[in-house]
Parts: C-alpha cells; structure tokens; sequence
C-alpha cells in the first residue's frame, strides 16, 4: 500500500528548507538561526538579498538592536551572508550560496557560454567558508576575462581549491579572521596552475585537507551562546 500524498495548506509562498538549514543550524547560534531563517524567508527568491534598517529586523526578532546587530555579525563571520552596509542604518543582506538553495537570477546583458561561465565562476568562488563576498561586477567582469582568455572551469576549480589551501594554512596559523573578498585574489594562481605541471594525483587528496582544514577553521571562530 502506497503511501498517502502530502498536501501542502498553503500551496503557494512556501521556502524551500533543505540541506542549506541542516548546515546552517549546526554552526549557528540561536538568535542568529532565527536571522538566518527570516532573512530566507523575506530575501527575493531570485536574488537572495534582502535589504533591510537594524530597526525592522529588531521589532521583526522581537529583540534589541544591540543584540540584533551581533546576530548580523556573526552571519557575516561564519559566511552564512555577505553584509552590505549603507550610509545610516540600511544594510543589505546576501545569503551564500551554499546556504541559499535557489538558483541566482543571471546578470542581464550576458547570455550563451559565457553567461553558463560566469554563473559556475561564482558559484565555485561563493562556496568556501573563507570566501565573504557577493560577486561583484568587478568580480563578473574578471571570470567574463578569463573565458575570454580560453581558462577553463577545472582550472578555476583547482585555482580556487589551491588558494583556499593556502588561506586556511594562513588563518589558522595566525589565529585571525581575514576571508578572501574579491575574485582577484584567485587571479595570479589561475595562471600558476595554468603553466604547472602539477600532476593530477595531487588534487583530490588537497581537496580532503581543504575541507578539513575549513572545519578547523570555522571551530576556531569564538561562537555566541
């Protein structure tokens, strides 16, 4: 006997919670889950932005600023969002993608290979925990560059995995919080892994380090109870 098929009340309106949630409530404190969970639930679907004053989100939290604040703090730490912050109180709140379970609208005025390009650059880009950006267009016109230039997507994606590596070994030794805000930091080791011979045993065992050295790092940062 089959069983019986779920049916939503509300047909229309819903999010959709899946892994993105499971990561995010294992490295987030209470106050900032339930940010966390608000921000999904208000940021436009194509976009994954939601702007907003410290004053809204307070009375929406039913919190204080001040604690509000910490909140949006500590999404912006553990890479959960990137914060845009305006003149006054209005900041923009961007959910990364690994924690964002929607596609992200395509940039007007790019279409065919190129656009499928940019739009993998910023995903593979958006993904580590070390990277707090929101893509830029000076970001955009960098990966445009190097399709241009004939680069390929495994070599951003070893270019990326290598720099990671080498952020990581750096944050944990120093003990700091410095993240990696812009595509062009990646930019110098596309061409390093462009003209080395780097053998291809070598990359999926710097893969497993990354992700271990990533977990280490994001323990490392000081959690709000």
């Amino acid at each position: 006997m089959s069983a019986p098929r779920l049916i939503l009340k509300q047909p229309t309106g819903w999010f959709a919670a899946g892994r993105e949630f499971a990561q995010a409530i294992t490295i987030l404190s209470d106050g900032a889950f339930k940010l966390y969970v608000y921000a999904c639930l208000r940021a436009g679907r194509h976009t994954g932005c939601l702007r907003a004053t410290l004053d809204e989100l307070s009375r929406a939290m039913t919190r204080a600023p001040s604690t509000v604040a910490m909140d949006v703090d500590e999404l912006e730490v553990r890479a959960v969002c990137c914060v845009a912050r305006d003149e006054g109180s209005m900041f923009t709140l961007e959910i990364c993608d690994r924690f964002w379970p929607y596609q992200r609208q395509q940039p007007p005025g790019r279409s065919g290979q190129e656009a499928e390009f940019v739009q993998k650059v910023r995903s593979l880009f958006l993904a580590p925990a070390c990277v707090q950006a929101s893509f830029s267009a000076a970001d955009e016109k960098i990966a445009a560059g190097l399709h241009r230039r004939g680069v390929s997507q495994e070599q951003i994606t070893r270019a990326i995995l290598l720099g990671c590596a080498r952020k990581y070994v750096s944050m944990i030794n120093a003990g700091v919080h410095t993240p990696i805000t812009s595509l062009q930091y990646f930019s110098d080791i596309v061409e390093e892994v462009r003209e080395s011979a780097i053998p291809e045993s070598y990359w999926e065992p710097l893969r497993t380090k990354v992700t271990r050295m990533e977990k280490q790092w994001q323990k490392a940062i000081p959690a709000r109870p």
